[in-house]
């Protein structure tokens, strides 16, 4: 292993130009303004990820129990908690918005560096054409949602980011890396990989298995790796494999055409390779410089075979237009690389080749500056971006080759058509938008009324707040829950809500697919606000409010245009009166099957409850284990006082003991009751319990499954530590 003092000398200082033009482009001053980011679902994300450092991190908890959304949700078992806990770390240092907006930066450099790692031929030999790679990559723009890109990361996909810029690191230190412990480091990069995404692990542990399975490296050091990676996976991916069953499935449409899978920023790159093959290359020569790896191949490959036989239910499949994107890019840049250095070793006339190279530089240049000049809020930008490029043409003149990967750096600067806005719109935060008042004003009428549970009108409109999701951000700002959240997936309460808003609202979303909505049908709405244990309900629209103010069982507390916010009167516990319909619980293999395949072989309680969810006035589907027999209650004079409900308790007094209740709190099976039977899983989601006595106690507790998965982590971290000191011994 080189020494520090090696390392230094050969890190190559040039880099540090093209790092610095990626800060300024993702708006370093803009970054380290103490404002809230928004944009698309990075505005809804600041939520639980505020909510994860105020609760769970200072007590060493990757998940727990929120109810700041969709009447409660499991945070974190379902959802990634890698880019909560490096926004946990950077906020012990700087203000909550600043370390968010860095972590969010992060894996954007994260990801170009690891594709320039991939480039690499040595540890410390920097890339020029692979951080032109990397660069391509993230700033393509056909695409907002799949992840990888800036473009999606700005939309909130961050985590994946994360996890591709990860997998690619463990890829290059399993492949490339000459470092003595690189088995070991690999699997650390593996991990992080898997606590960001589980998409891009799932795409690259059959390459990785297969490069650990050929590495001959030390056996030790291989079971290293293993407990390396148990250490630090288990206790999160085990409780979610085991609780699969309780995630919603959105039920994502699958594409069918190729032209969804070659975008069209990545088209001409295709046809160019296209071109190269049908071209006389020496392909020998090809072979024998290495130029290319499997990796790359293999990329291409998985993503079109799944991209058209992946089974429906699975994945969504286009989460791997991203995969693609790199394959061909690394392909296209690796080609670009070879020709290259053919190229210039028969160069005529060095003084030519430059002058035509600054000539292009110049004109890329001239492009971005006209592009971006007239914003005054761009001006460091721009300038940056400039500056740099001219320091890099003084420092790289006398190389052509360096000159070129500046001029492919800058070409692709020059080629963004909305980037530059959306970091500006994310990163000048909900504070720097115009209309934000409006919002501040509403969350401060909000602040005066006893918590409750919120449900809103949504409307593409109110992205003039920052996101049309903004009213998400109830719970950050104000002591109410909201009853819409970002994380679809982590509750089974996700479609009733959907269902729900759909009549309450003049444009709804409708985004869970496979449902049957109740648009325009506000009756209806109102009716399911009362199922749902709904405190509030806010309109936007006139057309919406005037429906408001007309239904009997909604009353107006206040306006504060646009927004007027009405009242219904609901409870969180009711006794169950009406008739039951006994689920029987299924076993692990079917209940997982079922969610996540869609095996209709088995039963599922989702089914069950979606079609008794116009009927909850007649009858209630219970899920129950065979040995449980429960009776609907007969009474109905039920009081209830002294509620609570907090993300590890629930507590309250009835007057009716031993009597079948239901919370109105999604279904979790960490809910435990102190003295009685349950909580059971009952329709459309929450939670049936018979009390023993009047005071109900119910605690948000670690199951037996997270318990030795934490144990099974301990203790391959106490194995792999006594194993590395003694191989480290031998070394």
């Amino acid at each position: 292993m080189k020494s520090l003092n090696e390392k230094i000398l050969k890190f190559d200082l040039t880099q540090v130009i093209y790092y610095s033009m990626i800060l300024i482009l993702l708006r370093v001053d803009l970054i380290f303004i103490d404002n809230t980011p928004t944009g698309g679902d990075m505005g809804a994300h600041v939520v639980p990820i505020k909510y994860f450092i105020e609760n769970f991190a200072s007590s060493f908890k990757i998940n727990g129990w929120s109810n700041d959304w969709f009447a409660g949700y499991p945070l974190y078992f379902f959802y990634f908690p890698f880019p909560a806990i490096l926004t946990y770390l950077f906020n012990l240092i700087v203000p909550y918005g600043v370390a968010f907006k860095l972590m969010v930066a992060g894996s954007i450099v994260l990801v170009i560096y690891s594709i320039e790692k991939l480039f690499r031929k040595e540890d410390y030999l920097f890339s020029h054409i692979g951080i032109g790679a990397g660069l391509m990559f993230a700033l393509t723009e056909s695409f907002t949602i799949y992840g990888g890109n800036l473009a999606s990361t700005l939309a909130g996909q961050f985590s994946f980011t994360y996890s591709l810029g990860f997998a690619n690191l463990a890829i290059y230190y399993i492949t490339k890396s000459k470092h003595k412990y690189k088995v070991p480091i690999s699997s650390i990069f593996l991990s992080l990989c898997l606590l960001s995404h589980l998409i891009p692990f799932m795409l690259y542990l059959p390459a990785y298995s297969i490069y650990w399975l050929i590495k001959k490296d030390k056996i030790q050091l291989k079971i290293i790796s293993i407990f390396i990676f148990t250490t630090m996976v288990t206790r999160f991916i085990v409780p979610l494999i085991y609780n699969l069953e309780f995630t919603t499935n959105m039920s994502y449409t699958p594409y069918t055409r190729l032209k969804d899978l070659i975008k069209p920023d990545i088209l001409p790159y295709a046809f160019l390779l296209f071109l190269f093959l049908l071209g006389r290359f020496n392909f020998k020569k090809l072979i024998e410089n290495k130029t290319f790896s499997l990796f790359e191949f293999y990329l291409l490959l998985m993503s079109v075979s799944l991209y058209f036989f992946v089974p429906e239910g699975a994945l969504w499949n286009g989460r791997l237009v991203p995969f693609f994107n790199l394959g061909i890019i690394i392909i296209f840049f690796k080609m670009i690389d070879f020709l290259l250095n053919d190229i210039l070793q028969f160069q005529q006339g060095k003084l030519n080749t430059n002058l035509l190279i600054l000539s292009s530089i110049v004109v890329c240049i001239y492009i971005f500056y006209d592009k971006w000049f007239e914003f005054n809020r761009y001006k460091l930008f721009v300038f940056g971006i400039i500056g740099l490029t001219f320091l890099g043409l003084v420092l790289f003149y006398n190389s052509s080759y360096k000159l070129f990967n500046l001029g492919v750096f800058v070409f692709i600067m020059s080629s963004m058509s909305f980037l530059p806005h959306w970091v500006n719109w994310n990163f000048t935060g909900y504070e720097g938008k115009e209309d934000w008042q409006e919002i501040e004003t509403l969350y401060s009428s909000l602040e005066k009324l006893p918590p409750g549970r919120i449900m809103w009108e949504p409307n593409s409109d109110l992205n003039k707040y920052g996101t049309p999701m903004v009213l998400m951000t109830i719970p950050l700002f104000t002591d109410h829950s909201s009853m819409e959240g970002l994380y679809f997936d982590s509750s089974i309460t996700t479609p009733f809500h959907f269902i729900a808003v759909s009549g309450l609202a003049e444009k709804p979303s409708n985004p869970v697919g496979g449902l049957s909505y109740i648009n325009n049908d506000f009756e209806k709405g109102v009716e399911y606000l009362n199922d749902l244990g709904v405190d509030y309900f806010i309109t936007y629209t006139e057309s919406i409010r005037d429906k408001a103010m007309n239904n009997k069982d909604l009353s107006l507390l206040f306006v504060s245009d646009p927004f007027s916010l009405f009242e219904i009167e609901t409870n969180k516990i009711e006794l169950v009166n009406q008739r039951i319909e006994i689920f029987p619980r299924i076993s692990f293999y079917e209940r997982t099957s079922s969610s996540l395949f869609r095996d209709t072989k088995y039963q599922n309680f989702f089914e069950k409850a979606y079609n008794n969810f116009k009927h909850l006035d007649e009858y209630r589907v219970v899920e129950l284990p065979t040995e449980v027999n429960l009776k609907p209650s007969n009474h109905v004079d039920l009081k209830i006082s002294d509620l609570i409900i907090s993300s590890d308790v629930i507590k309250f007094t009835t007057n009716k003991p031993n009597e079948l209740h239901i919370i109105k709190v999604s279904y979790f099976p960490n809910w435990k009751i102190d003295k009685g039977l349950g909580p059971y899983r009952i329709s459309p989601s929450f939670m049936a319990i018979v009390p023993y006595e009047s005071n109900v106690l119910l605690s948000f507790e670690r199951t037996n499954i997270e318990t030795y998965s934490f144990y099974i982590g301990l203790f391959s971290l106490v194995l792999s530590l006594i194993l590395f000191w003694r191989v480290k011994q031998n070394v």
